[in-house]
């Protein structure tokens, strides 16, 4: 599914570079403090042998992600912008962990349209599709990714990125056989490096 999603991503921005006024591929890098939260079930047998289930306290971790990404996109009418854009998370340092789920590493791929709201600035949205490892639970997951964001420029080729993102995950088992539904919440401020 997510060669699917990259695949149609590429073709997106490789169409979309066609029709713009002013297309550029840009790289970039961004941290952020970002906020996991599951909430967690764990499963037994009850005295008639069916299956029993006890939600247990909701778990959560804190951490600082470091990303870089890399994309191509432009304004394609008078005020729309539209660009794709493939991301990956280097490292996340721990700032506090609840036994939460840690997101150590991971990568995605991203529509991003927006409205240029001046000559200088863009306000967008992001949907695109992640994948994530717990390091703590030794399972990569899949996730919708959902972002609100805004970009200006500080320099010809230089922009400031700061942006909100809500991932849902799957569904996973984790080492002592509870199943969580993890959520993660991320602002990440970033710097952009367009191309000409």
């Amino acid at each position: 599914m997510l060669k699917k999603i990259l695949i149609a991503s590429s073709i997106l921005a490789v169409t979309s570079g066609i029709a713009a006024a002013n297309p550029a591929p840009y790289v970039g890098a961004s941290i952020g403090i970002t906020a996991n939260t599951s909430s967690s079930a764990a499963y037994g047998k009850n005295v008639t042998g069916g299956v029993s289930t006890t939600l247990s306290s909701p778990a959560n971790y804190r951490g600082v992600p470091f990303s870089v990404f890399a994309g191509y996109g432009g304004v394609i009418s008078e005020n729309f912008y539209l660009a794709g854009e493939l991301s990956g998370t280097v490292a996340t340092a721990d700032i506090s962990n609840n036994n939460g789920l840690k997101t150590s590493y991971g990568y995605g791929a991203s529509v991003i349209p927006g409205v240029m709201l001046s000559d200088h600035t863009l306000a967008f949205a992001r949907a695109g599709v992640v994948r994530s490892n717990f390091s703590n639970a030794n399972s990569t997951q899949t996730g919708g990714q959902f972002g609100l964001g805004l970009q200006t420029s500080v320099t010809q080729n230089v922009d400031v990125r700061g942006e909100y993102d809500f991932t849902a995950y799957r569904s996973l088992n984790n080492s002592i056989g509870r199943v969580d539904s993890p959520r993660s919440d991320a602002f990440n401020l970033g710097l952009v490096y367009k191309f000409d």
